[in-house]
């Protein structure tokens, strides 16, 4: 088995091929990037791992099917799989094993084809439209393709005109991470707590949460929102709640490995994304009996709460409709919180166990 993980910096795909990586019973194992990879302090095993020269994915294409090919060449055993992980890595990956036939490549999509449609700038814009056409051409040519929500899949299907099977993240497991001490800090129960977990980028537009904690203080004032992560929009985020005068209800974190004290603490966990694969984060926090508000965003956040069944849901951007929910939550926790105990039972497809079956499932079948 190959995995080709161009950046290994222990997000959400990181943290799932590792639970992948520990439950699989392959005895040969070669991690493939293009960066120094950390995950041995994590698995339960010994892997190889490949570090590629090129310091662009993009140039990487000729020295990944060298190794590949050379790899499988000295290979006795009848079955190569390789797994790539994020669309630029899919489509560079297909592009370089295009014409190898002795091994079997399965593509993993773990964003929303929305990730596509939003540019920084002229340049994103363009590459990110290259990419969207490689995707059409490249994906139909891979053995595999796995969405990691079932929205998320049947959009790429209707794009590609091919087949995409769906393998939830195996998010509701916690011990993913071996010798991983949780993190503490002192936090004032007297306050009801507002939690947020994730990258501080674009995507994740925290700055819709703070938004609303701007309209919530005039109605309410005994809460405070803890935001948990670390990115570029770090300053922007730090930079209004200072312009607002909201530092009295905002704590920033930067360096919480482990953030199940805070999910324990949480009276509320808000998901504020413009898109997302599935939102692993939304399932760690019901896993810890945290009541849940969540933009109903493309494409996994509106399955894992069951359209509302199991949480509550805003538009992205709507901060206004957003300090409404927390302030009606606050007034009225009981409405959430049976939501949240409702939701046990359908948490079990988000299981480790069901995720590492999928996939096991998969190698077997793939010829």
């Amino acid at each position: 088995l190959f995995i080709f993980q161009p950046y290994p910096k222990f997000g959400g795909a990181d943290r799932s091929l590792i639970k992948l990586i520990n439950g699989l019973n392959f005895k040969d194992i070669t991690l493939i990037s293009l960066s120094k990879c950390k995950y041995n302090k994590y698995l339960n095993k010994k892997i190889s791992y490949k570090v590629l020269k090129s310091n662009r994915v993009l140039y990487s294409v000729f020295e990944l099917r060298d190794f590949i090919k050379e790899k499988i060449s000295k290979n006795s055993i009848k079955k190569n799989i390789i797994i790539s992980n994020q669309n630029f890595a899919n489509v560079i990956l297909m592009i370089s094993l295009n014409k190898i036939k002795k091994i079997k490549k399965i593509l993993v999509e773990r964003n929303h084809l929305d990730e596509l449609k939003f540019h920084k700038n002229i340049k994103d814009f363009i590459k990110k439209k290259i990419i969207l056409f490689l995707i059409k051409i490249y994906y139909s040519k891979s053995d595999v393709i796995v969405g990691i929500s079932k929205k998320l899949s049947l959009d790429l299907e209707n794009y590609i005109n091919s087949k995409v099977i769906t393998i939830y993240n195996p998010s509701f497991e916690d011990r993913i991470i071996m010798n991983n001490k949780i993190d503490k800090v002192k936090i004032n129960s007297s306050k009801k707590i507002i939690l947020n977990v994730g990258f501080f980028e674009k995507q994740k537009d925290q700055m819709t949460i703070l938004k609303s904690i701007n309209i919530l203080k005039k109605y309410y004032e005994n809460f405070l929102l803890i935001l948990v992560g670390r990115g570029t929009e770090y300053k922007n985020l730090k930079n209004y709640i200072k312009k607002n005068n909201l530092s009295k209800f905002t704590k920033v974190y930067q360096n919480i490995k482990n953030p199940t004290f805070f999910y324990r603490k949480a009276d509320l966990f808000i998901l504020s994304s413009i898109y997302e694969g599935l939102g692993n984060v939304l399932v760690e926090a019901i896993k810890n009996k945290c009541p849940v508000i969540t933009t109903n965003c493309n494409s996994g956040p509106m399955e894992i709460i069951c359209n509302g069944k199991y949480g509550d849901f805003f538009l992205p951007g709507d901060y206004a409709g957003l300090a409404k929910k927390i302030l009606d939550h606050f007034k009225n926790p009981r409405r959430l919180n049976k939501k949240l105990r409702l939701s046990s039972k359908h948490m079990k497809k988000f299981s480790l166990k069901e995720n590492i079956q999928n996939f096991s499932n998969l190698f077997d079948k793939i010829k």
